[in-house]
């Protein structure tokens, strides 16, 4: 065993041929808490020389005594080796109660915090826990019976960042017997006796059991789960590639028409939506849905989901989005992102003014408008409104949306209102910056979020258009809707803002004052 131990050991710190005694080898902490596996791990470590340990224990005060007794017997035992014992005694009965959790999740976070901060603190390079086999099949049923993804699988890893696990090689049995005959002083945690939780219920109950049938059954799992753990490895890169092809990060959007044309979409789906916090009853849902109506929304602790036409839209939560089923409430489209009436008091030629509303900041700026500038009517694509601004000067330039060349040969100079508008002319994306007559509208103007029943009359159309229909045009999903910011001057809408501004509003040859609207 002790052979084994170490070749264990040095291929888990990634020095296959180091001798353990050099003083260059890497440093390395050790959580022992006097039962029978961290005794041992300690007792291995000290058997091969090994020369950059150090040992840490915990009191944990929940069995009295026995607690104490633990405690004592490590810092024994490592006084006699000569090894530094890092103690820490908590309240973890006091802890769980204050955080609403479990004592073993308690004991968990205490445990491995503390260790964290031992590790920068003296900057060990490990940190070695004494999980065995036992552990690590237990755990692989555990995830299974609570359902898990392939990850789960895989039991415990012998080695995950910088925790390693020399131990998992070797059977409880294995290591009781070496125990045994090495006289290695340790104690028995009285609680493993029981069989109250799920763990102790398959060591003590279920793998007894198992060992009638095969007694080399832990050994036969040792095998499957390692490979289930190279299928996962590789998985995960195959994953990294496909990722780039489902997700365009950039809007946190991940395209139906990829993941369908997969073989397995369920499967890939799974993946992603993980990484999200959603469940795989919630994942299943989704698959379902993906070729079906748009508008349907999942909820996880952290994200929220929406089931598009060509896309599923992801969003953060907080910061004003809706919580799990309000969006559902058609009666109540606004809910939490609704905001009070933005009052925009009156500003003067030459005045700006920035505004928060709907989660965006909107600039408003108030000019004269330029000598030479006159109307010229053009009907703006369906999804997309313009700005009809432009010099005289340039008239000429445009033909048909499109920019005519200079006589040398290169593009025209263009006043940058004109500039934009030919390069969004036929966009069908947002513009950010919209222009109105200043001279028909009433300070003060208000800005808020849409609401239902609000109608206006887009740019280029002589009638109204409910604006839950115009968004609808747009494609837009219910969070974008959410998330534009309406101008109004009294109870009539000025500019759908980013979008699109109402015909009753334009600019027009007698406009004298331009109001700039637009999103920074």
């Amino acid at each position: 065993m002790i052979a084994k131990f170490k070749e264990s050991l040095l291929e888990l710190i990634d020095s296959p041929e180091m001798h353990p005694a050099l003083e260059s080898a890497p440093t390395v902490l050790l959580a022992v808490s006097g039962g029978i596996d961290s005794m041992c791990m300690a007792y291995l470590f000290s058997r091969i020389y090994y020369s950059n340990y150090a040992i840490a224990t915990i009191n944990f005060s929940l069995r009295g005594e026995e607690s104490d007794g633990d405690e004592n017997l490590v810092l024994d035992w490592a006084n006699k080796q000569g090894v530094k014992c890092y103690t820490n005694t908590f309240d973890t009965n006091s802890y769980a109660s204050h955080r609403g959790i479990s004592t073993q999740m308690a004991a968990r976070d205490l445990r491995y915090n503390w260790f964290d901060s031992l590790i920068k603190e003296h900057s060990f390079d490990y940190l070695a826990i004494a999980h065995n086999l036992n552990d690590s099949v237990e755990t692989f049923f555990i995830n299974t019976l609570r359902g898990t993804g392939l990850q789960g699988l895989t039991g415990i890893r012998k080695k995950s960042g910088n925790i390693i696990r020399p131990l998992m090689g070797f059977t409880r049995k294995e290591i009781a017997e070496f125990v045994k005959e090495e006289n290695i002083p340790f104690r028995e945690d009285s609680s493993n006796a029981e069989s109250n939780y799920a763990r102790n219920r398959l060591r003590n109950l279920v793998f007894p059991e198992f060992e009638m049938i095969n007694q080399s059954f832990l050994k036969t799992l040792e095998r499957d789960i390692s490979n289930v753990e190279a299928a996962v490895d590789v998985l995960e890169e195959l994953y990294i590639e496909k990722r780039a092809l489902f997700i365009d990060e950039s809007s946190s959007r991940i395209s139906i028409e990829a993941l369908l044309n997969e073989r397995r979409p369920d499967f890939w789906l799974y993946q992603i939506l993980t990484e999200f916090g959603f469940n795989p009853y919630q994942i299943a849902q989704v698959h379902k849905s993906l070729t079906g109506q748009p508008g349907k929304e999942f909820h996880s602790q952290s994200h929220l989901l929406i089931k598009d036409r060509d896309y599923l839209l992801l969003y953060p939560k907080g910061g004003g989005l809706p919580k799990e089923g309000s969006l559902s409430n058609k009666r109540a489209r606004v809910l939490e992102l609704q905001t009070n009436n933005i009052e925009v008091p009156s500003l003067k030629i030459g005045e700006k003014a920035q505004f928060e509303c709907c989660n965006q900041k909107v600039e408003l700026s108030l000019y004269t408008k330029p000598k030479g500038f006159r109307y010229k009517k053009r009907q703006p694509p369906k999804s997309f409104f313009m700005r009809d601004l432009f010099s005289e000067s340039e008239e000429s330039l445009f033909s048909n949306g499109n920019v005519n060349k200079s006589p040398t040969g290169g593009e025209s100079n263009l006043s940058s209102t004109s500039k934009a508008f030919v390069e969004n002319m036929h966009s069908s994306m947002p513009e950010p910056l919209l222009c109105v007559d200043a001279n028909l509208i009433k300070f003060p103007l208000t800005l808020r979020v849409w609401k239902d029943g609000d109608r206006f009359m887009p740019l280029g159309m002589k009638g109204f258009k409910k604006l839950s229909d115009f968004m609808v045009d747009l494609k837009l999903d219910i969070v974008t809707k959410n998330r534009i910011p309406i101008l109004l001057s009294g109870d009539k809408i000025v500019a759908i803002i980013g979008y699109r501004i109402d015909e009753r509003f334009k600019v027009t040859s007698t406009t004298k004052n331009i109001l700039e609207i637009k999103i920074t």
